[in-house]
């Protein structure tokens, strides 16, 4: 019964496993490089996360001071540009003055977003040519003409350039010895606002 109870003794002591110091460096190395690859990836992978816009469900709107834009462009183009001053939630995208480097026009150029999500081109050019007007609507052929804000329009319709449905509209008309083209895919309203709009500034303009 003695030698039993001892075998059951030894049975129940645990043997507990021995290394050396080089093995346990061994296994200790695959640890530390998968935390040094972890915090990598962190370093790499946060700045990106911090600089996506937070879900406030609010549109990012680029600021532009269309008015000193406006102001810095008349005196390169030498006439005043136009500038259409509308109210919310009509808001200005970009504003630029192209010297025509490429195409031998220089031209002034604003973006409008419209109310209803659309969006409006006002191109200006002093010195525009036919080749140029059918550059700027991506060679539309006229569909007829059209008064609106107080001016005459040339109105002329092609396809979206990324093979959509959706039609891009131009209406091209003469205001103070400029070519105004304003081109966008907003409905017939937005056009009438946005082109009294183009008048009245031209007309500001004039009278200042």
């Amino acid at each position: 019964m003695t030698y039993v109870n001892q075998a059951s003794d030894e049975q129940q002591e645990r043997v507990l496993p021995q290394i050396t110091e080089k093995q346990a460096k061994r296994l200790n190395t695959p640890l530390r490089a998968i935390i040094i690859t972890m915090i990598a990836l962190l370093a790499i992978t946060l700045p990106f996360v911090w600089l996506q816009p937070r879900p406030d469900n609010q549109t990012y709107r680029p600021e532009v001071d269309l008015e000193q834009t406006a102001s810095e462009a008349s005196r390169e183009a030498g006439y005043d540009v136009v500038a259409p001053d509308l109210e919310e939630p009509w808001h200005a995208n970009f504003a630029r003055w192209n010297a025509g480097t490429t195409d031998g026009v220089p031209y002034w150029e604003t973006g409008f977003v419209t109310p209803g999500g659309g969006f409006i081109t006002v191109t200006q050019a002093a010195d525009a040519n036919p080749t140029w007007i059918a550059q700027r609507t991506d060679s539309a052929p006229a569909t007829g003409e059209i008064e609106a804000g107080g001016a005459d329009w040339e109105t002329r319709v092609s396809r979206a350039s990324d093979g959509e449905e959706e039609t891009v509209t131009s209406y091209v008309g003469q205001l103070e010895d400029t070519t105004v083209i304003l081109s966008g895919t907003a409905d017939d309203a937005d056009f009438e606002d946005m082109s009294r709009a183009v008048v009245d500034s031209s007309q500001r303009s004039s009278a200042d």
